[in-house]
């Protein structure tokens, strides 16, 4: 598969993404506090700088979170190849930010986080649950899944950001419920 090829999958290149993420938020731990001002600080997100919703979803310096992020949007692609094509970035992103807002308002301030989680949980929720209500052979199979997949990954990883992860479920499942209901012609009441 060539650059090109693997450019038009959204789920190679949000592999991408995530890892110049990891790139830059390791180069940017060498300058001080450069990485407060790439990775959610909640302080600094309070205070104006709404970007870090967006830029933390990416930029990580921790090769821990980036190998996992990495692996499991390859995982996602190889299990459902990337279905709904350019609406993955969509649903990792929205996805990402709300999980962002929510570790936003329920960690305290001094909260430090990042990663890739949130979308990654999104998409993941987006593809199980759109299955479920579509009905789809992933159902009930699809949703222990899940629940292993976020229950393993809070219990074997340390700091890991739980909230992100709820938010992010949350985003997918709202995806999954507005894609379905506008790819069947339904009107939503």
């Amino acid at each position: 598969m060539d650059l090109k090829n693997v450019t038009q999958v959204p789920t190679f290149l949000l592999m991408l993404f995530v890892l110049l993420g990891f790139i830059i938020g390791y180069v940017a731990s060498f300058f001080g506090n450069a990485i407060f001002y790439l990775e959610q600080l909640n302080y600094l997100v309070i205070h104006g700088f709404y970007y870090e919703l967006f830029t933390s979803i990416f930029i990580t310096n921790s090769f821990i979170d980036f190998i996992f992020n990495f692996i499991s949007l390859y995982i996602l692609y190889l299990i459902f190849g990337a279905r709904v094509g350019k609406h993955e970035y969509a649903i990792f992103i929205l996805s990402g930010i709300l999980g962002n807002i929510f570790s936003l308002y329920l960690y305290p301030p001094l909260t430090l986080s990042s990663g890739a989680s949130g979308g990654i949980f999104g998409l993941l929720s987006f593809y199980t649950f759109y299955d479920f209500i579509s009905g789809g052979t992933l159902g009930i199979y699809g949703l222990i899944f899940l629940v292993s997949v976020f229950g393993l990954s809070d219990l074997l990883f340390p700091n890991v950001d739980i909230f992100a992860h709820i938010g992010g479920i949350i985003g997918g499942i709202i995806y999954a419920v507005a894609y379905h209901f506008i790819s069947h012609g339904r009107k939503i009441n």
